[in-house]
């Protein structure tokens, strides 16, 4: 009994995600304690849910007795239950579903509340309410295997005169439905908004760095600390900067959520340059460096090997590791 009732509030936590408040009609002992225990295990978490029974005394007497011994029977207590607008109306008894005409009538009174019921058992007129949409869900016992292990218990008795254990467990069915109309999906797609103004800002201020330094190199080149730098290598590190940098610019483009099947091929577009820029980028700025480290090294070692030969060494000589890094790259 205390595992069906689990298994009831399981179901409403998977029905109604969002918590609420409930009423139980047609209680029933350690039945309703297993839901109860269930339903509000995390109410003291602040990441989960939060479930609560209706404050209201909507019962008017014992919550246990029959329908007879409750003020307007069981049709009675429904509508007090409905009356507080709970989310979810949970029944631990059949009795209530079984007074067909009032049920259905009581349902089809108060649609307009939004209530989830939960139902016990899965007989024939309760999977119909389950799909006319008379009730939620149903948590009830397999018949099939119920009467398998009465007659197993049955034929244990009389071959061993005793039964291997007094409590017989059997499995718990659960039946629901999807519903027709889901509620709207609420996805977090991450969108820049408006940090695409900051991609932008960062990318303009690369910009104006690499203008100043390249005019600045240009009106200094004659000098001579200009001239050890060397003018040309100092342009390809200021223009692989630049071009890495230009892979801010689709990092900031931001679609808005918008899907447009006509928008396939600029999206992937927009994707694969991201990694062509910024590789290129950083290899041409690399290379810059690699070459000219290798451009000192040939000087020096044409030193060390005679001291009164010249070497002249051009651009064009330090293009082919350039080039060879940045086709490795490509």
């Amino acid at each position: 009994q205390q595992f069906m009732g689990r298994t009831m509030a399981r179901l409403l936590r998977q029905l109604r995600p969002e918590g609420g408040t409930y009423t139980m009609v047609g209680r029933k002992l350690v039945r309703d304690h297993g839901f109860i225990e269930e339903i509000e295990r995390y109410n003291n978490r602040d990441d989960r849910a939060h479930w609560y029974e209706a404050s209201e005394n909507y019962t008017q007497g014992n919550p246990f007795a029959g329908s007879s011994d409750l003020v307007g029977g069981y049709p009675g207590l429904m509508q007090r239950a409905a009356d507080t607008n709970p989310t979810a109306m949970i029944f631990l008894k059949q009795s209530p579903m079984k007074e067909k005409n009032n049920y259905t009538a009581f349902v089809d009174r108060n649609r307009h509340r939004g209530i989830t019921y939960i139902g016990t058992d899965g007989e024939d007129f309760q999977l119909a309410y389950l799909a006319r949409r008379y009730i939620d869900g149903l948590v009830g016992q397999l018949p099939h295997e119920f009467g398998t292990e009465t007659a197993q218990a049955l034929f244990d008795i009389h071959q061993k005169g005793r039964l291997p254990s007094e409590i017989i467990n059997t499995n718990i069915v659960a039946y629901n439905v999807i519903p027709l109309e889901l509620p709207i999906s609420n996805i977090d797609q991450n969108l820049l908004d408006d940090l695409v103004f900051f991609g932008y800002i960062c990318f303009a201020i690369i910009v104006i760095s690499v203008v100043v330094c390249v005019g600045w190199t240009t009106w200094n080149r004659e000098k001579v600390v200009v001239r050890v730098a060397q003018p040309f290598f100092l342009y390809m590190i200021a223009m692989g900067v630049l071009i890495m940098s230009a892979s801010l610019i689709p990092l900031s483009t931001d679609d808005g959520g918008e899907l447009e099947p006509e928008d396939y091929t600029w999206r992937v577009g927009i994707c694969m340059s991201v990694p062509w820029l910024a590789f290129i980028g950083f290899t041409v700025t690399f290379s810059a460096l690699f070459s000219k480290t290798w451009r000192v090294n040939r000087i020096f070692k044409a030193t060390v090997q005679s001291s009164i030969t010249r070497v002249q060494i051009r651009k064009i000589d330090v293009l082919p590791p350039f080039i060879f890094l940045l086709g490795a790259n490509i």
